[in-house]
Parts: C-alpha cells; sequence; structure tokens
C-alpha cells in the first residue's frame, strides 16, 4: 500500500513538474539601451483584474517567473517615468520556458512634462538569501566613509567606535566583495572609516548564510561589493568634495572592457578631522566607604587615507577566464587627548595628557581562474595573499593628586601590529538538470598575527626608562581547512537547498606580558555546519521561506591577548587567552509578498549560543578592571519587518522596524586580584526587550533633482552588567545633475539633531557607573562629481559567465 501511495505521488508530482513553465525576459530603456531594474513585471489570468503572480527586475534587467501553468496570459511590466508595456503570453506543454529576450520600454512624455524622471536604480531589493542595499543612490554618504553608509543600512548599527552589529549582535562577519580582506573586528573600524564609500556600489545584509559560506559571525554576514562595470567602451569618473568639520575627499575611477580584456582602476583619498568626547561617573562601595570619581575625556583627530584598487579579467576563450587584482589601503594621522578626574567635591584629583601617531597600511592581492565546462557549469579558483602593518607611538604625560601632592609622570610606548594571510579557494557548481544543482568547494586560511608593545616611563618625557612591566609580544598562528557541499532543487513550487561544511581549526597563542601569567596555547579541533533551506511560493505573488544554519564566532586579537592596557591607570583591560569559541544555532521564518508597487517582508528568527563570550567588568580600588570571558547561553529571537512603497510616481518609502528578545542565562565570575585572592561575583542574568526603526525616503522632484532623508531610532537595550539609553539620528541630502547627468552636486548634512551619541549604565557589587561617549557630530558635505567614458558596441561574448561581483567567489544560495 505504502509503495502504492510513493508511485502515485511521485507520478503526480512529474506530472505537475512537466505541466510548468517558466517566462523569463530582460528589460532596457529602447533610446538608450540600459538595463532598467526594479521594475514591476505582473502576470494575469485573462479573466482576473489581480495579477497571479508578480515580481521586479534584478540589476542586469532580467526577470523569472517560474511554475506557470499550461493557459492565456497578459504580462504587464511598468516603472516609474516609461509607458506601461501589456502584451499576452501562450504557455503550451510545448514550451517549458517562455524566453521573451530583450523587451524594451519607452518613455512616457506626459510623466516627463509632469516631472523630469531621474533614472534611479531601487534602494533595497530582495534576493534568495540576502537583502541588497545601493550605496550609490544613497545622497547622505556622497562623500563619506565606508562606516558612514553602513549607518544608513537597515539592522545594521555603528557605534561611536565603529563597532559594528547587525541585528543587535556584534558577533558579524565584515567582507569585501565576497572575501574577508582581512577585516577584524580589531581593525575594521578604522579600515572602514578610511574606505571611501564612493568605492561601494552595494552592501549585501546575510543574516543566515548556507554552508557554502564560512560559519564565522554568529550574527551572520556585511558584504562590501565595489564598483566594477561591464559595459563595453571605456569610462569613469571624478569626484572632489569637503564637510564643515575641515575634511576634503578626491577619488576617481576609470574601466575598459573589450571582447578580451576587463580592467578596472580607483583611487580615492580623504583627508578627516574629528572631535571626540566622552564623560564618566562612577560611585564604588569598600566597606561603609563611599568613593565617587568624574572623568572628562576630550579628543581631536587628524586621518589621512589614500584608497586604491585596480585589477583586470583576460579572456583567453570562451570558456577560460583569468584575472588578477590588487587592494590597498595606506594612510596614518594623529591624534590629541585630555583626560580630567575629580572627585565628589569637584576637586582636581589627575589630568592626563596624551599624543597619539601613527601608520595604517594594508594591501591585498588576487589571482583567479574560472573555466566553463558548459551553461550553468563551471570551475572557480583562487589565491589571495593580505598583510597588514600598523604602528603607532604613543606619548602620555599626567599629573595625580596622591596624599595632597601632586606627582608628574610620562610614558612613551610603541606598538606594532602585523597581519599575513594566505588564502586559497576552489569552488565547483553544476546544473545538473532544469530542476537540480550541486555545488561543492574547499577553502583554506593559514593566519599570522603580531602585536608588540614597548614602553619607556619616567617623570618627564626627556628622562624615560625601559619600563619591562609594561611590554608585550603577542603572536597569533592559525590554520583553517575547509569542505563544503551543497545540493538544491526546485519542485513545481517548492525550492530546497542542503548542504553541509566540515572545518579543521589550529591554532598557537604566544603571549609574552610581563604583567600577566599568560602561557603558550596550542588548541585544534574539527566541526561540522549543517545548513537546510526551503522555499514554497504562493499564489499572487506571496513567498515563504524557513531556513536553518550553524554559525561559530572564534575569539581572536585583544579578546585573546593577556596584556593589560594602562593607558587610562583608572580603568584597566585585558584578554583571556582560554576563551572558548562561541557555537550557534540559528532558524530563519520569512514570508515576501509583493504588489506591483509595494513589497513586504517579515523575518521571524531565533538563534541559540553557547560559551557566550561577554565583557566582564569588577572593581579593586581605586581601578575598573574588564576582561573577556565564556560566562553562560543565551537565546535571540526577533521580528524583522522591511515595507517598501513606491507612492505618487515620485517617492520611494523604504522602512525597517526590528524587534529583538533577549534571554542570557545568569552565571558567576570568579577573579583573582592583585593580592592574589580570589572572589566569585553572581549575575542574575536578564530578559531584554528592544527595538529599532529606521525610515529612509526617496524623492524624485523636477529639474533632474532627487532628494534622501533617513530617520533611526534605537530604544533601551540591556547589555551584560548595565543598560544602553535610548538614541535616535537624522540624515538628509539632495542631488542636483546637470548636462544629461554627466555632472552632479550633491548636498547631505549628517547627524543633522545633533544626537548620535551612546549613553551606558553598568553595575556590580560595589560599584555603579554611568558613561556617556559622542564622536564627530553634526556635519554638512559638499560633493561634485563628473562622469565621463565613450560606450562602445562590443558585447560580453554569448556563453561568457556573466560578472559576479557581489559574492565572487562565495556564491548564490539558489539560482533557478
Amino acid at each position: 500500500m505504502k509503495k502504492y501511495l510513493l508511485s502515485v505521488v511521485f507520478v503526480w508530482v512529474t506530472i505537475a513538474t512537466l505541466s510548468a513553465a517558466t517566462i523569463k525576459g530582460r528589460l532596457i530603456d529602447n533610446e538608450t539601451k540600459q538595463i532598467i531594474d526594479f521594475a514591476t513585471v505582473s502576470l494575469f489570468n485573462k479573466s482576473s483584474k489581480t495579477p497571479m503572480k508578480t515580481v521586479t527586475t534584478d540589476e542586469k534587467g532580467a526577470f523569472s517567473i517560474p511554475n506557470v501553468k499550461n493557459g492565456s496570459y497578459t504580462l504587464r511590466i511598468s516603472f516609474v517615468g516609461y509607458k506601461t508595456l501589456e502584451f499576452p503570453v501562450f504557455v503550451t506543454s510545448k514550451t517549458p520556458i517562455v524566453d521573451l529576450k530583450t523587451l524594451q520600454l519607452s518613455t512616457d512624455a506626459k510623466s516627463l512634462k509632469a516631472v523630469e524622471v531621474i533614472g534611479q536604480k531601487s534602494q533595497m531589493r530582495f534576493e534568495v538569501d540576502k537583502k541588497v542595499f545601493d550605496v550609490d543612490q544613497n545622497i547622505s554618504a556622497a562623500g563619506g566613509s565606508a562606516s558612514e553608509a553602513l549607518q544608513n543600512i537597515p539592522s545594521v548599527d555603528v557605534d561611536n567606535e565603529g563597532n559594528i552589529s547587525l541585528r543587535n549582535n556584534s558577533n558579524v562577519e565584515v567582507w569585501i566583495n565576497g572575501k574577508p580582506s582581512g577585516l577584524t573586528a580589531d581593525n575594521r573600524a578604522q579600515i572602514l572609516e578610511q574606505m571611501p564609500a564612493g568605492s561601494i556600489e552595494s552592501i549585501e545584509v546575510i543574516t543566515n548564510p548556507s554552508s557554502k559560506y564560512s560559519p564565522e559571525g554568529s550574527a551572520g554576514i556585511i558584504n562590501l561589493v565595489l564598483k566594477k562595470d561591464r559595459k563595453a567602451g571605456y569610462y569613469g569618473s571624478v569626484s572632489v568634495g569637503a564637510n564643515t568639520f575641515g575634511g576634503v575627499n578626491g577619488s576617481g575611477n576609470i574601466n575598459y572592457n573589450s571582447s578580451k580584456v576587463d580592467a578596472y582602476a580607483n583611487i580615492g583619498i580623504r583627508y578627516m578631522q574629528f572631535n571626540n568626547s566622552s564623560d564618566t561617573y562612577r560611585e564604588s562601595w569598600q566597606g561603609n566607604d563611599t568613593t565617587i570619581l568624574n572623568q572628562k575625556n576630550k579628543g581631536d583627530m587628524d586621518r589621512i587615507g589614500v584608497f586604491l584598487r585596480g585589477g583586470a579579467t583576460y579572456h583567453v576563450t570562451r570558456k577560460d577566464d583569468i584575472g588578477l587584482s590588487f587592494m590597498g589601503m595606506f594612510g596614518g594621522g594623529d591624534s590629541r587627548t585630555t583626560l580630567t578626574s575629580r572627585d565628589g567635591l569637584g576637586a582636581l584629583t589627575r589630568e592626563r595628557w596624551s599624543d597619539e601617531d601613527g601608520t595604517h597600511n594594508n594591501w591585498g592581492v588576487t589571482l583567479d581562474y574560472t573555466h566553463l565546462f558548459g551553461k550553468n557549469h563551471d570551475l572557480r579558483l583562487y589565491a589571495n595573499y593580505f598583510q597588514m602593518n600598523w604602528n603607532e607611538t604613543n606619548d602620555f604625560t599626567q599629573n595625580s593628586l596622591v596624599k595632597d601632592v601632586w606627582l608628574k609622570s610620562a610614558q612613551k610606548q610603541d606598538e606594532n601590529n602585523s597581519h599575513q594571510r594566505w588564502e586559497f579557494q576552489a569552488d565547483y557548481s553544476n546544473q545538473i538538470s532544469d530542476r537540480f544543482k550541486i555545488e561543492a568547494g574547499y577553502k583554506g586560511n593559514i593566519n599570522s598575527r603580531g602585536d608588540d608593545v614597548y614602553t619607556l616611563e619616567g617623570p618627564d618625557m626627556e628622562n624615560l626608562k625601559p619600563q619591562e612591566a609594561l611590554n608585550n609580544d603577542f603572536t597569533y598562528k592559525e590554520n583553517i581547512q575547509a569542505l563544503y557541499g551543497t545540493f538544491s532543487g526546485k519542485i513545481d513550487n517548492f525550492s530546497f537547498q542542503a548542504g553541509l561544511r566540515g572545518e579543521y581549526m589550529r591554532y598557537k597563542t604566544e603571549s609574552r606580558p610581563w604583567n600577566a601569567q599568560a602561557p603558550d596555547r596550542t588548541r585544534e579541533y574539527w566541526h561540522l555546519y549543517p545548513s537546510l533551506f526551503l522555499s514554497y511560493s504562493l499564489p499572487k505573488g506571496n513567498e515563504l521561506q524557513v531556513n536553518y544554519t550553524s554559525r561559530v564566532n572564534r575569539p581572536r586579537g585583544r579578546q585573546i591577548n593577556a596584556f593589560r592596557n594602562v593607558t587610562d591607570s583608572t580603568s584597566i583591560s585585558y584578554g583571556n587567552p582560554n576563551l572558548n569559541p562561541e557555537f550557534a544555532h540559528a532558524i530563519e521564518l520569512n514570508y515576501i509578498k509583493n504588489w506591483d508597487a509595494h513589497t513586504l517582508s517579515a523575518s521571524l528568527y531565533y538563534r541559540k549560543t553557547n560559551d557566550v563570550i561577554q565583557q566582564v567588568r569588577y572593581f579593586e580600588e581605586p581601578v575598573m578592571y574588564s576582561t573577556y570571558e565564556n560566562v553562560t547561553k543565551m537565546q535571540n529571537a526577533g521580528l524583522e519587518l522591511v515595507a517598501k512603497n513606491r507612492l505618487f510616481k515620485y517617492l520611494n518609502l523604504t522602512t525597517t522596524v526590528n524587534m529583538y528578545y533577549q534571554q542570557l542565562n545568569d552565571f558567576d565570575y570568579t577573579y583573582v586580584d592583585n593580592s592574589g585572592v580570589a572572589s566569585t561575583m553572581h549575575y542574575d542574568g536578564e530578559n531584554n526587550f528592544t527595538w529599532n526603526a529606521r525610515i529612509m525616503a526617496n524623492l524624485i522632484l523636477p529639474k533632474n533633482f532627487s532628494a534622501q532623508v533617513t530617520g533611526n531610532y534605537n530604544a533601551k537595550q540591556l547589555i551584560a552588567q548595565g543598560e544602553r539609553r535610548p538614541n535616535y539620528s537624522l540624515d538628509a541630502g539632495i542631488r542636483k545633475s546637470f548636462f544629461s547627468r554627466k555632472f552632479s552636486i550633491a548636498l547631505s548634512g549628517r547627524d543633522l539633531l545633533d544626537s548620535r551619541g551612546r549613553k551606558n549604565i553598568s553595575w556590580g557589587d560595589n560599584f555603579y557607573q554611568e558613561s556617556h561617549s559622542r564622536w564627530g557630530g553634526r556635519s554638512v558635505n559638499l560633493t561634485l562629481t563628473y562622469m565621463f567614458g565613450k560606450n562602445g558596441n562590443n558585447k560580453p561574448k554569448p556563453g561568457k559567465r556573466p560578472d559576479n561581483n557581489g559574492m565572487d567567489y562565495e556564491g548564490e544560495m539558489m539560482d533557478f
């Protein structure tokens, strides 16, 4: 009986599969021949006025409507500023793929008469496994940095120090063109501040990556896709800008593409000036005695950075490509900080001045090769070398009041950071049938990092002597080897992908801090990371997706370096070389609904994390100590709502609301004080609900004007041993184009309400502390851009692999 039922089901599925067709095509402007993305494509039954399926064209102007049953239909294509295109489509059993080839839309003269439409890409679009945000259309980020561009991305948060979190979780990976590119939690704030936003084409947010991707980052991956066009001919742009902080920037890029060679080059220069400040109030108790500390920190800094990028791809044959690319960021700067401390009566107890000067250089080179065995059947190989060298010198001068006597001291500290990485990867992909696809690959990483600190100390800067107790020599080496495989398919309205990734990791730390016990440590382990993605297309533009992945957050850098940082002698931090990695399990349920001019996405997600790494604090008069510890388990759940609305033909709204729930279990933390006495603190755990909202309005105005306004609000959030108070911000910009859009002027304002600050409150068994920090503040940017070029008629050869600039070697989840 069971065999009979299975046979019936198999026959039914087979008949349904064979009777369904796919309608596809590509959309361009009938005059300029440029692609038109985010146009609405709707399929109607002839007897209905409600579309049965609605899709949008992608960044290449392509669209695909799968699983269309035999019958007669009407296809309607519409986009702002163009005449609606409508025509009949017939599907029969003899046409499993209805290829409409290239369709052309003509300009709507009436619409242009009312509003001179500026062709804009969509600010945000949904893809199978990620959300893609177009930075080029972000007027507020014009002339800014990559860090400032990220501040306007839904679900992404960037704090005053440049630390990045995704969906309220800081364990996120940041990549450049589908690769880590040397970005770590220790250096990415500086690198992203140095990188011009104008070099970025789009930002991809991947909240639950499949087994094909690296499992690093329990919160997901943020991928910065740099500009590299594939239009035939040569073309480029130059831009200059300035802001009210005294910063200036300039950039230029040029592309050349032909039937045999694609080449590009980009340079960006940024000179930046910033002001920062922080206030700290602390009460501490020891027996019946209460000590109060009021601390103010003010600083300013100057930074200059040069961003270079270039590469070329040679089309050896119709099926073979070989490419070589380079990317580097070189720069440095200096900063000055004044720190004052007062007691509870307002009397001055300490003054500290610091002067920092340094250079920050990093570069990488990539060699890649692609071979096409056939349509949707390819092999990609690449090798990458990355190197970073950061050198900083800090001079500290301090006056301290000790038993009614002022004591003077001085300190000079030299720090050298280095990082070398080799990366090798191979990816094989084969669309084995119209319905099924297999992928497999290998990835190897060999990393070496070093951090050396050398300190001199004395009564003044003229009389310094070596201070071995403050020196540090830290080395970290790791080797990660990974294999993965995925199998994906589509049966009628149902899509799936199952994947498995296995990783072996070995690392070794060597630390020589004179003021901490930190023996060498070697560890190796292997782990499996499964993933499963399911998707079902419902009638009338509805789609459901559910997915599961396994992720990891590996401690590195300052988290495992036992060196004690005494830059502020009242607040000392150090790492923990005995930390274990965090392992997380994540589940997402996604719902997407498309209308002609509206899209709604709802994501319900849950994540459970073991061996959570938290920064813990303890107070030992008169110093606050902080370090890292695997403390407990944590559960996160949330609901993310994203709405895209095209209103009145001149207004596009993107609204995001995120609601988070977090449960951190209780834990005990034991520390050993300077006298060798062990003490234990108990933390009761917490249940935390918080939310944030962001709305971005894009306006298409007459006379080639366009404008953008972005507002953001973050509600109160609980953190370990405390809470973060609410904050909000407002950015805006306007752009005017001239001479057939070859020249443009952009005026943008950031933090217009001067409100982008952070206030944290923390507490423990014997202390209470409030801190408020600000970085930068209100600013206005002016950017001028000129575009040039001459497009030819050379097109990529038939059968050539389309450029997948976003994820060059990591690939898509499902591609049908």
